[in-house]
C-alpha cells in the first residue's frame, strides 16, 4: 500500500510581489496495491490532536 503525503499551505502575506505561505497541515492519501485510494486523512493545525478520515464513495447502497 503507498501513501502520499501532501501539504496544505495558506498565503501568509505578500511583498513586492513575492507571495509568503504558511504550511498549516497535511493530507495522507493512502492507496491500495492497484492504485486505487483506500482513505484520505488530514491532520490540520487549526484542529490540533483531531484526525480526520473520509472514504471514496462506494457504488453500493449504505444501508444502517
Amino acid at each position: 500500500m503507498a501513501t502520499e503525503n501532501l501539504k496544505l499551505r495558506v498565503k501568509a502575506g505578500e511583498k513586492e510581489g513575492k507571495n509568503y505561505w504558511d504550511t498549516c497541515g497535511v493530507l495522507f492519501i493512502n492507496r491500495n496495491d492497484g492504485g486505487e485510494i483506500t482513505s484520505i486523512q488530514v491532520r490540520h493545525n487549526m484542529f490540533p490532536g483531531v484526525e480526520m478520515v473520509a472514504f471514496p464513495k462506494k457504488d453500493e447502497p449504505v444501508t444502517e
